[in-house]
C-alpha cells in the first residue's frame, strides 16, 4: 500500500461532543430534555440527518425536516471547531505515517465550511496532503467519487490505497473505488453492530492496528 485515506468524524476526530451538543441545544429550544451523550454518539457519523433522526425521530419525509436541519446547522456552526480532539491513538498513528513518509489524506461527507477550518486549524491534521469534502464532489459517499478524486490528487492508483472509516458508506465507497476498505471499529458504530457484515477487507480496533497491517 502506498497511501492512506481517512474518513474524518469518528475516524480521525472525536466530533461527537460538538454534534450531540448542538443537537441537545436544539432539543432544549423545543422544550425537550437532552438525550444522553452515549445515546447520541453513534449517530455522529451519520451527519445532520442521522442526528435529527436520533433527536427528533424525524426524516426527510417530514415537512419540517429542512427547516430543522437549518436550525441544527446554525447552532453547530458556533461550536463545531471548539476544542476538537483526535480519536485516541490517532496522533501516534499520524506521526508514524509522517515519519515513514507514507502519504495520507482525508475524504469526508462533511461540508467544506466545517471540514476545512477543522483540518487547517488542527496542528496534526493540517499536514494532510488532500482534503475532499462532501461538497467537493457531485455525489458524496457511498459514491466512490471523492475517493477516486483523492487518489488522483495523490497520483496513486486506487488499488494501492487503504481507506479507513467507521460507517458502512465508507466501506461501500472504498470497495467501489477498488481500494482496500478498512473499518475503524473504535469509531461511532452503533451498539450491537461490529461491522463484520459490511464486506470490508479489514477491521481494526485501535488506530495503531493500521500500522501493524502496514
Amino acid at each position: 500500500m502506498k497511501a492512506i485515506l481517512f474518513d474524518l468524524d469518528g475516524t480521525l476526530i472525536d466530533s461527537a461532543p460538538q454534534l450531540v451538543g448542538a443537537l441537545n441545544q436544539l432539543r432544549l429550544k423545543y422544550d425537550l430534555a437532552p438525550i444522553p451523550f452515549l445515546k447520541g454518539r453513534p449517530f455522529a457519523s451519520h451527519g445532520a440527518a442521522g442526528l435529527l433522526k436520533a433527536g427528533f425521530d424525524m426524516d426527510k419525509n417530514d415537512p419540517l425536516f429542512d427547516s430543522r436541519i437549518e436550525e441544527f446547522l446554525e447552532i453547530y456552526k458556533e461550536i463545531f471547531n471548539q476544542d476538537v480532539q483526535c480519536m485516541d491513538g490517532v496522533e501516534a498513528l499520524i506521526q508514524d505515517l509522517n515519519r515513514k513518509k507514507i502519504p495520507w489524506g482525508i475524504v469526508t461527507n462533511k461540508a467544506s465550511k466545517f471540514s476545512v477550518p477543522i483540518v487547517t486549524d488542527h496542528p496534526l491534521l493540517k499536514h494532510a496532503l488532500c482534503l475532499i469534502s462532501g461538497d467537493d464532489v457531485n455525489t458524496p459517499k457511498p459514491s466512490p467519487e471523492g475517493l477516486m478524486k483523492a487518489a488522483s490528487m495523490l497520483s496513486i492508483q486506487p488499488s494501492e490505497v487503504i481507506y479507513l472509516g467507521d460507517d458502512r458508506r465508507d466501506v461501500i465507497a472504498a470497495n467501489d473505488a477498488g481500494m482496500i476498505s478498512m473499518i475503524a471499529r473504535y469509531g461511532y458504530l452503533e451498539a450491537g453492530d461490529d461491522g463484520k457484515n459490511w464486506n470490508a477487507h479489514h477491521i481494526i480496533d485501535e488506530p495503531i492496528d493500521l500500522l501493524n497491517y502496514l
